[in-house]
């Protein structure tokens, strides 16, 4: 039996499993949202029925209209923007130059005033220069793409005032290896293994002494495209294919996959989804 105590989760956070290519296969978050139609389709998509997705989110986080809140990795604002009319004051930190464009537009055409950008990784803020602590509460909604995990979550610890939220995937396998398990060898030339991976972020908070509390709710995700072609060069690109028989191999099993509905050819999953979350002493 391993002894889970002695293992170094922050580094289990950085190298897939063995045998695994992992990570390496996909293109890093940083790239894939650096391109301007990427991010206001991804825009388009978290503002349908009036940020519905988002406000379920907020709904699970301790907030009053007195709140001050730093949103770590905010995209276009898919929290932050139906936040600003409910709390006090947003501070949002996104490094990519084509999420904020759209998040700056979000902010201008909604004539936000208490939303504040900091145009910075996580890791290069300085608290002290680009911060006003303590905030109630700090979050990243599927924005941990932190070079060092560990750090990332002290410095969260750090600036939170009161309570700070994680939102991920509970079995920690990405939404590409869900949803492309079934031609993974086809693709990659390996086996696909579905690990039963143990839940890393919260044993390394348990790890550094943060003991943490989770929630797991089930969560469906649609993804939509104007064409199949679209489909293949978007989930191609995300999956960093590069030679024409892997994308074939994709293109193959897109037209069994996806459904056409209402116009759109699209991509329904569904995932367990984990809120981790503590409440500072």
């Amino acid at each position: 039996m391993i002894d889970i105590t002695s293992i170094d989760w922050n580094e289990a956070w950085k190298k897939p499993e063995e045998g695994e290519k992992g990570k390496k296969l996909f293109v890093s978050c940083a790239d894939r949202w650096s391109e301007k139609e990427r991010c206001e389709k991804f825009n388009q998509t978290v503002r349908e029925n009036n940020w519905e997705a988002s406000r379920a989110r907020i709904a699970g986080m301790e907030l009053s209209p007195h709140s001050r809140v730093l949103d770590i990795g905010a995209g276009p604002g898919s929290l932050a923007i139906p936040l600003a009319g409910i709390v006090k004051e947003v501070t949002a930190v996104e490094p990519s130059a084509a999420m904020r464009e759209c998040l700056l537009a979000n902010i201008d055409e909604f004539g936000i005033t208490n939303l504040n950008v900091v145009a910075k990784r996580w890791e290069e803020v300085d608290i002290a220069g680009d911060l006003a602590p303590p905030y109630d509460v700090v979050f990243a909604s599927y924005s941990l793409g932190f070079p060092d995990l560990r750090e990332g979550l002290l410095k969260m610890d750090q600036v939170s005032g009161s309570y700070v939220y994680i939102f991920w995937f509970a079995d920690m396998l990405s939404p590409w290896q869900k949803n492309y398990g079934d031609i993974w060898e086809e693709l990659y030339g390996i086996p696909f293994k579905r690990y039963q991976k143990p839940n890393i972020i919260f044993n390394l908070l348990h790890q550094m002494g943060i003991y943490a509390n989770v929630e797991v709710i089930k969560e469906d995700h649609v993804q939509k495209f104007v064409s199949l072609d679209e489909a293949v060069t978007d989930q191609g690109a995300g999956l960093n294919l590069e030679t024409p028989g892997q994308y074939a191999v994709l293109r193959s099993y897109l037209e069994k996959k996806l459904a056409f509905e209402d116009g759109y050819y699209t991509m329904h999953s569904a995932s367990p989804r984990a809120k981790i979350w503590w409440k500072k002493d």
